[in-house]
């Protein structure tokens, strides 16, 4: 890694998006091929909107890269064009369907309750969960609608994600015979 790369890495830990994208535009105008400055200024971009998600998916960069995965560059780039497909898909869905109005937010999330007439509008839980998987988060804060969510993502194929939040919440509720329910029907 080259020092320009390096210092740009370290202004984007730092929120200074705008001067990391620089440094990454800079590189690439030198080299057209340097892979990290393409994934970093493509981050960059995405941190001015979501700078959480766009964090995130930096480390996960830096991890696969460091692990030494191939080709983690390609699959960085199919992972953001895919999440600025599915935020135009939401955007566009809000714009036919002013209901949604100011119930989505990418750094908060939609609300479950907001979130079930997303889906009613898609007609499917499976695409109103794809269309918002990789953007934004459920905001859920009922127990019942936690369950609802995870037998929804079960029925779905969504199995490993429900498991994850299987886990979490185990731990929590220990006891919670809904939940040791839910984890019985994961593991069949």
């Amino acid at each position: 890694m080259n020092e320009r790369i390096h210092k740009a890495i370290e202004l984007f830990y730092a929120k200074q998006f705008t001067h990391a994208l620089a440094l990454f535009a800079l590189e690439l105008s030198e080299n057209v091929s340097a892979k990290e400055a393409r994934i970093g200024a493509l981050l960059c971009d995405m941190a001015l909107e979501n700078e959480a998600q766009a964090r995130s998916l930096f480390e996960y960069y830096l991890l696969t890269k460091d692990n030494g995965v191939e080709e983690c560059e390609a699959v960085m780039e199919t992972i953001i064009h895919s999440v600025d497909e599915n935020r135009d898909k939401i955007a566009r869905l809000l714009g036919q369907n002013n209901d949604f109005e100011g119930r989505i937010n990418a750094e908060n999330g939609i609300r479950y309750e907001d979130f079930r007439d997303l889906i009613d509008a898609r007609g499917s839980f499976k695409e109103a969960f794809e269309d918002i998987m990789f953007s934004t988060k459920v905001i859920i804060s009922r127990k019942e609608d936690f369950v609802d969510f995870l037998s929804k993502l079960m029925e779905n194929g969504f199995v490993d994600i429900s498991l994850n939040y299987l886990e979490s919440a185990v731990t929590l509720f220990p006891n919670d015979e809904q939940l040791l329910t839910l984890i019985k029907k994961v593991q069949h």
